[in-house]
């Protein structure tokens, strides 16, 4: 009698383990699915995309409320560009280093701010016009300042390495 019962404790461990299994294998499933699903962009917004940013690669989309963010690359420049549903590009937003930076901006910060490189740039265009986000390095600080297309900068904070 010891033996069957054992027996039969083994099968159902045996059955949960397998429903278990199946049911993380389920629920895996259908969030890698559920996270691959664009959204459906319309025409408006669509035609805008292809008529502004013509050499767009590895084009992925989102919603932001009534608007569509697309996420690319053009020209090797990490972009994003949101979009309304009329099809009114509301803003752009790349991420590059100082080779794309303009020379008036560039000259502007190698001058207010030298001995320190240039780490990374965050360029946002929209209806108050073009400023750069950028973060300039040294051997002891990190350095945030913003910048416009004038070459104006100011610095936004400076924060102690640690790396």
């Amino acid at each position: 009698m010891y033996v069957c019962e054992t027996i039969n404790n083994y099968q159902k461990i045996k059955m949960k383990n397998l429903i278990l299994s199946a049911a993380v294998f389920l629920t895996v499933s259908f969030a890698a699915t559920a996270s691959t699903v664009e959204p459906v962009v319309n025409e408006k917004a669509q035609r805008t995309f292809v008529t502004v940013f013509k050499d767009a690669d590895n084009v992925t989309w989102s919603n932001s409320g009534n608007n569509y963010v697309a996420y690319f690359e053009n020209d090797g420049i990490k972009t994003r560009a949101t979009i309304d549903s009329k099809g009114k590009l509301l803003q752009t937003i790349r991420y590059y280093n100082e080779s794309h930076l303009p020379a008036t901006v560039l000259a502007a910060i190698k001058n207010d701010y030298k001995g320190k490189q240039i780490h990374g740039i965050t360029e946002v265009t929209n209806k108050n016009g073009t400023n750069y986000r950028i973060v300039l390095k040294d051997i002891r600080y990190y350095t945030h300042i913003n910048a416009n297309q004038e070459g104006q900068t100011e610095l936004v904070t400076r924060y102690t390495r640690a790396d």
